[in-house]
């Protein structure tokens, strides 16, 4: 009797910001969902693949390198993540991942949005959430460069303090 082959997963992980971090898409949060869903599943879970204070923007990220890598070199069976935009906020980079993934047989599954991308409903689901993450980034960056214009206009100094001055407090 021939035993069914355990999948291995390698999670992927992302924050861009110190305040994700503390505010819903913890590392440590994202991490704990997946692997819950890996053990009820009984995945072996090879790696976690983590970027800390890194946008979804850049390609150039040293873990999503390490772990198409891992990919590519056949040591996973299938990449996890929490929500797509973990994996990347531009809709041609996240459908070029899953693209080069599928290519190497190598899953890739989203634990919110649960979705199969191996079908044709799935990748039309993929194109219109990355689509979504897409603009998404886009408009934050907006409303950033619109709060700091405004900001600049009323005569607010905009960034830190230069180093060795310290703030003067208004009495």
């Amino acid at each position: 009797m021939q035993q069914l082959k355990q999948k291995r997963v390698g999670i992927y992980v992302r924050v861009s910001t110190e305040m994700q971090s503390t505010e819903g898409y913890s590392i440590d949060g994202q991490i704990n969902q997946i692997r819950e869903y890996c053990d009820f599943n009984n995945f072996a879970v090879v790696d976690v693949y983590a970027d800390r204070g890194i946008s979804g923007k850049s390609m150039n990220r040293p873990e999503l390198q390490r772990l198409l890598k891992d990919a590519n070199e056949g040591q996973i069976d299938s990449v996890m993540v929490y929500k797509t935009n973990r994996l990347a906020r531009n809709t041609s980079d996240l459908l070029k991942i899953v693209e080069d993934l599928h290519r190497q047989n190598v899953e890739f599954f989203s634990l919110s949005e649960r979705m199969e991308v191996n079908t044709s409903s799935g990748k039309l689901m993929l194109q219109i959430l990355a689509s979504f993450s897409e603009f998404e980034r886009n408009n934050i960056v907006e409303n950033v460069f619109m709060g700091q214009t405004r900001r600049a206009q009323e005569g607010y100094y905009q960034g830190n303090l230069p180093l060795g001055y310290g703030k003067i407090p208004d009495n």
